[in-house]
């Protein structure tokens, strides 16, 4: 998860009370959480793909069904595996400063795909339920994460590569997309910002 400013006025159709799903919605979502499942990262091909996930759940605050601050943009299949009520103490809310689901979680991804996420601080409940969450609903993205995570290394290795060699052009290739691949809009951005191998790498390759 990454921290994220909800920067998007509130979408007309909302007003009307008949659907949190217009076009004007999903558009809005998809600017504000980069194209991306808020819960996993997992960027969506097109606008299409995404589900509109109720922060506090439909029958938990219908009140709340149209509010814009309570929509946020979701996988298809995370919205299966998310649980239906919210446990005791709540989530982090990645649109909250005051959560910051980048330094409340610790994130750790092995070279397999195998993911983990833990709470920095167990007297923070929603961090502890909010790694719950994440732990459960990430077992099917590890094909995926393997996959991202060996580009990332070896995109590493070929960087330093290059350094050594005095190959300049070679090493600004791999310094770009490796900007690409860390980057807040790319796939699974705080676990691959978790691999060892980019501790290596100059501060400005991130954003």
């Amino acid at each position: 998860m990454i921290n994220v400013a909800r920067d998007q006025p509130a979408p007309p159709s909302l007003a009307t009370r008949k659907s949190h799903r217009s076009p004007d919605v999903i558009d809005a979502l998809y600017q504000v959480f980069k194209g991306k499942c808020y819960l996993t990262e997992k960027v969506f091909d097109s606008p299409n793909e995404m589900e509109v996930d109720h922060f506090a759940t439909q029958t938990e605050r219908p009140d709340l069904i149209y509010e814009w601050t309570n929509l946020y943009a979701l996988d298809q299949k995370a919205n299966k595996k998310r649980p239906k009520t919210t446990p005791v103490g709540g989530y982090l809310d990645p649109c909250n400063t005051s959560d910051d689901v980048e330094r409340e979680i610790i994130y750790i991804v092995e070279f397999g795909g195998n993911t983990l996420f833990k709470p920095r601080n167990m007297a923070n409940q929603k961090a502890v339920n909010t790694a719950a969450l994440l732990n459960h609903i990430y077992k099917d993205l590890k094909p995926a994460v393997k996959d991202k995570h060996h580009e990332i290394v070896n995109a590493v290795a070929e960087w330093h590569n290059a350094q050594k060699m005095n190959d300049e052009r070679e090493e600004l290739e791999k310094e770009l997309l490796l900007k690409k691949l860390l980057s807040r809009d790319s796939h699974y951005t705080m676990l691959m910002r978790s691999i060892r191998a980019i501790q290596s790498l100059p501060l400005e390759f991130f954003d």
